[in-house]
């Protein structure tokens, strides 16, 4: 496994060091700005980002950076990190064990996505991707679920009576989990059939689900947005939309 993969180990153990170094700063939920997104900016986000920073720059790593609190910055190379920090902020702060760091690698788009990197900051179970190599948990492949599980992520915002009905009616068991990058990990490891993003309100972001895409592409499931086309995005950050996943097409044809 390349260089890469131990960089960003070395930054999720940062990160889960810090948020579990002081009860206290577990439970930081003060607003300390407005980012990049357009978002509150809470004490345990900075936190993590600022570990990043650090250490792509101490490291000379060969990335430009795009996060949720900084935007972009420019360090005049090919590929870009897109990250997002601690993904779930709401979980963490309330130390319901669902919440993640979770960086991608790309140049432009979700099209040229390379790497994918998920930590469970509550577990510290790691997820991998590499384009054209597949991906692992706690470095073993994983793959999608070849049978029905008949489980599914949802979260479900306003939209259409038809597609709340269809996602609604889906047969099985259904779960709002509130940190798309693991949901996205939980597909690629085969113990859901699907997660959707869906409706004015659960609008999601690049780097809510950047890593998340290579993990579900690589473990040989689909990404596809609301209409039923191949997921992409680029490197904006105040851009939002809608996401579905699934271990294969048959699943989607049900909703979509």
């Amino acid at each position: 496994m390349e260089d890469f993969y131990r960089d960003f180990s070395n930054i999720g153990d940062q990160i889960f060091k810090s948020l579990h170094s002081s009860d206290d700063e577990y439970r930081n939920k003060n607003v300390v700005g407005i980012g990049a997104d357009g978002t509150a900016t809470h004490a345990m986000d900075k936190v993590c980002e600022d570990i990043i920073v650090r250490y792509v720059e101490e490291k000379d790593l060969p990335f430009n950076i795009m996060s949720e609190e900084l935007g972009f910055l420019d360090r005049k190379y090919e590929e870009t990190i897109l990250t997002d920090p601690l993904d779930g902020t709401f979980n963490a702060e309330n130390k319901i064990p669902f919440y993640s760091v979770s960086i991608a690698t790309l140049t432009d788009n979700f099209n040229s996505l390379t790497r994918g990197y998920v930590k469970d900051l509550a577990r510290g179970d790691v997820f991998y991707a590499e384009k054209g190599k597949g991906s692992s948990h706690n470095g073993q492949k994983i793959k999608v679920s070849p049978v029905p599980i008949h489980g599914y992520t949802i979260s479900l915002g306003k939209c259409s009576d038809e597609m709340r009905r269809k996602l609604i009616d889906l047969p099985g068991r259904h779960r709002s989990l509130g940190c798309a990058s693991l949901e996205m990990a939980l597909v690629a490891r085969g113990s859901v059939d699907m997660m959707a993003y869906v409706g004015k309100g659960s609008y999601i972001r690049n780097i809510d689900v950047a890593a998340g895409v290579v993990l579900v592409r690589e473990a040989g499931g689909v990404v596809v947005d609301q209409s039923g086309s191949e997921f992409n995005m680029g490197l904006d950050v105040t851009v939002r939309t809608n996401i579905v996943a699934a271990r294969n097409r048959e699943v989607l044809e049900e909703i979509l």
